[in-house]
């Protein structure tokens, strides 16, 4: 079974109505792939002012929006589970 880190980050004045940790804890365990050893996800809920500038900073968009992701970068000789899983397949493998 596989394991889902989550780093649930509320960065907004109002948490009425958000959905308590171990629901997000939930819906991620049933998206992630089950053969999969570890994964590690971010959720970061904010408000519209860090929305917009974010938006503004990563996209060019002078505008709020509902989802931004990014895309994991390994800092500079971080191994990932899959780089690791590699050293033991046969070459060519």
């Amino acid at each position: 079974m596989s394991q889902v880190i989550l780093d649930l980050q509320l960065a907004c004045e109002d948490n009425t109505g958000l959905p308590e940790e171990s629901q997000f804890q939930k819906w991620l365990d049933a998206v992630v792939p089950q053969f999969q050893e570890e994964s590690e996800v971010t959720i970061r809920l904010v408000d519209t002012a860090e929305s917009h500038e974010l938006n503004l900073t990563y996209r060019g968009k002078d505008k709020p929006t509902n989802v931004l992701s990014f895309p994991f970068e390994a800092p500079p000789g971080y191994r990932t589970a899959a780089a690791r899983r590699s050293d033991h397949l046969p070459p060519g493998g």
